[in-house]
């Protein structure tokens, strides 16, 4: 999967939490979907943030599942 849709409400509201948690860098991966039926789990975005002062302890903010618009 190379493109995911997400929202925006929900993509600022992470990019806030990891501001006001004074993170200077994020990894963005794209999750694929995994598997079917009722249990299927969406593809989705994940993130980790790292500051400047400590760029191997990364924090992991919640995931953002991918849009139907």
């Amino acid at each position: 999967m190379d493109e995911i849709t997400i929202s925006v409400k929900e993509l600022y509201e992470i990019a806030k939490q990891m501001l006001d948690d004074k993170m200077d860098w994020v990894t963005v991966s794209i999750l694929d979907a995994d598997g079917t039926g009722e249990n299927a789990l969406p593809p989705s975005l994940s993130f980790e943030a790292f500051t400047d002062d400590a760029p191997y302890e990364g924090i992991v903010y919640d995931d953002i599942d991918a849009a139907s618009p």
